[in-house]
């Protein structure tokens, strides 16, 4: 019959405070490394905890983007890397799904336009969202861009299949170039997107 003996949990305050004891007399003991190393693993385990908790905190859980403050520190990274767009959508005919058919569609419709967003900007930057039905992107610029930002609009507009219904929103789309490389730059087009989207919602759509 095999024993385990179970290593005894070390308190990795009383750890490190012990060990600097013992380092002051120069003389510290195989047993305060032994300490030392264990109370480093908890040190570790707590610090990818506390990482994994701030990521979960700052992604959408209904449609597992990055929310507000995280896509804008992805989308300075993506703005970092060279020429740049950003695009900021607003869905149209929103509340009209979720007055007709409950949040639970609305939510179905969030999580699919995210869903969506998300496969259209892998590989070209990062998807967003910011709020309600508001989402936003960084993209680097590429060969073809337009055309992507057209299929992308027919992407997230098309029919969203939930409990047997063919639910339906539209989108209104801002595009701005970005002009530099730093946030204040991705704040300016950020900015100038905003107000396209707008004016196009205004012509175009309402919430």
């Amino acid at each position: 019959m095999t024993t385990v003996v179970e290593r005894a949990t070390v308190d990795p305050a009383a750890a490190l405070i012990a060990a600097r004891a013992e380092l002051h007399t120069g003389q510290p003991s195989l047993d305060t490394f032994a300490q030392l190393a264990q109370a480093t693993e908890i040190l570790l385990a707590q610090v990818d905890h506390l990482a994994d908790q701030l990521t979960e905190a700052r992604t959408c859980p209904l449609t597992r983007l990055p929310t507000r403050a995280l896509w804008l520190a992805q989308a300075e990274e993506v703005v970092a890397t060279g020429p740049s767009v950003v695009i900021m959508v607003d869905l149209n005919d929103f509340k009209p799904v979720n007055d007709s058919f409950g949040h639970t569609a609305g939510n179905a419709v969030l999580a699919e336009v995210g869903a969506r967003a998300g496969d259209w900007s892998t590989g070209r930057g990062c998807a967003g969202r910011l709020g309600g039905d508001e989402f936003a992107f960084a993209v680097r610029e590429e060969r073809g861009l337009g055309q992507a930002i057209t299929a992308l609009r027919r992407r997230l507009i098309g029919p969203i299949a939930h409990d047997s219904q063919r639910l339906m929103v539209g989108a209104s789309l801002g595009v701005a170039r970005v002009y530099g490389r730093t946030p204040q730059a991705l704040s300016g087009a950020l900015h100038r997107a905003d107000l396209r989207m707008y004016r196009e919602k205004g012509q175009t759509g309402r919430r």
